[in-house]
């Protein structure tokens, strides 16, 4: 399932790329005001080219000014049109930005349910392909004159066949449109290299009409050990789903989950859910995600107060969006005590950001913990009154 910490990590991943973004966007807007300058250099006579250099630097530095804190100066006269232009670039692709990255995070869930849908449905594909490799060895020894060994085991395993039959699976296959057509070539490689060579598969092939409990033991050992752990399936899913090597674990936790609850023959299927409550989780990680990008300038402020003699834009990026996402959760979510907003982003930092991150977002945090509190920003009811401090 999705818990707190992966969706404190997709809103960062999103949150980072957005800074990103920014940067692109303000690099961008300086290349509009460079070629808005630029001269015909066929057809201007030399002094009109210096004069237009001159414009043009002029109107780069004019635009510079406005995106330092505090500037309030007016733009000069004869380049205010153009730097202007560059404004309103820079507003409208950062807002699109935005958006899209918005709705790409709220996109999350749906990513995970679907690769979680192709695992089950790609257990009924193998099992399509267990009969297809019998049939193609009878066909060549009838070719041959030969009597084949038929093994059917795992296209007639009863716990395959139930979760092909559930209703909710069929449905939802429907819903997100999961298909493998165009891909028979692939599944029998998968079939023939990754499966057929598993030892503990071909022990269970060998078996005299296994009973449900053998049955099940290979679905969730396919799942386990083969689909989660090969190369070539780690490879295909990568495809599908750029987030996958973040994905990857939810993913083999709700499929094994789905699985378990046909372990006994009794049993109906019930298709793992991607969070015990995934409307309050997607309010969450919307919320953390939008407050953070619209009190920017205030958390980035809070910062500086702490930053004595040092620019906040020598951070290392991934440390200044940790910080302010830190920062935005402790201030806007009251339930969440401030101890676990502190301890899950020096978590995140160690995977995603600098050797000496942790410290420095740890000693940061709890600095500002305390004087918010004190100063009544930080405000804490319920849940997050415990372990406040």
């Amino acid at each position: 399932m999705i818990n707190r910490r992966s969706l404190r990590i997709k809103a960062f991943k999103h949150l980072y790329a957005l800074e990103s973004s920014k940067r692109a966007n303000y690099q961008m807007a300086i290349d509009l005001l460079d070629k808005r300058f630029s001269p015909d250099l066929n057809s201007m006579e030399i002094a009109d080219k210096d004069e237009l250099d001159k414009k043009k630097k002029l109107a780069i530095g004019e635009f510079k000014k406005l995106f330092e804190k505090g500037s309030d100066k007016k733009v000069a006269e004869e380049v205010t049109e153009e730097v202007e232009e560059a404004l309103r670039f820079v507003e409208t692709q950062n807002k699109q930005d935005f958006k899209r990255l918005l709705h790409s995070l709220e996109d999350e869930a749906e990513k995970i349910i679907k690769d979680h849908l192709l695992v089950l449905s790609l257990l009924e594909e193998l099992a399509w392909q267990n009969k297809k490799h019998a049939d193609e060895k009878r066909d060549l020894a009838e070719i041959l004159g030969e009597k084949a060994i038929i093994r059917l085991n795992f296209y007639r395993n009863k716990v395959i066949a139930k979760i092909s039959l559930d209703k909710t699976f069929k449905k939802l296959k429907e819903d997100y449109k999961i298909r493998w057509e165009g891909q028979e070539d692939l599944l029998r490689d998968w079939y023939k290299g990754a499966l057929n060579k598993d030892e503990t598969f071909r022990e269970y092939i060998k078996k005299e009409n296994p009973d449900y409990a053998e049955d099940w033991l290979i679905v969730d050992y396919i799942c386990r050990k083969v689909i989660f752990k090969n190369d070539v399936f780690d490879n295909f899913f990568e495809d599908v789903d750029l987030d996958w090597l973040q994905n990857k674990l939810i993913v083999r936790s709700l499929a094994l989950k789905t699985i378990k609850s046909v372990k006994d023959e009794n049993d109906e299927m019930h298709i793992a859910d991607v969070s015990y409550n995934w409307d309050d989780d997607s309010e969450y990680v919307r919320e953390l995600y939008s407050v953070t990008v619209k009190e920017n300038e205030y958390l980035e402020s809070l910062m500086e107060g702490k930053l004595k003699n040092w620019d906040i834009d020598r951070l290392a990026l991934t440390d200044k969006v940790l910080l302010k996402m830190a920062l935005a959760e402790m201030i806007h979510f009251p339930s969440i005590p401030t101890k676990v907003t502190i301890n899950e982003f020096i978590e995140i930092s160690k995977t995603y950001s600098t050797p000496k991150s942790k410290k420095f977002i740890n000693g940061l945090l709890d600095s500002l913990a305390i004087e918010l509190a004190d100063k009544g920003v930080i405000r804490k009811s319920g849940r997050g009154l415990l372990d406040n401090k």
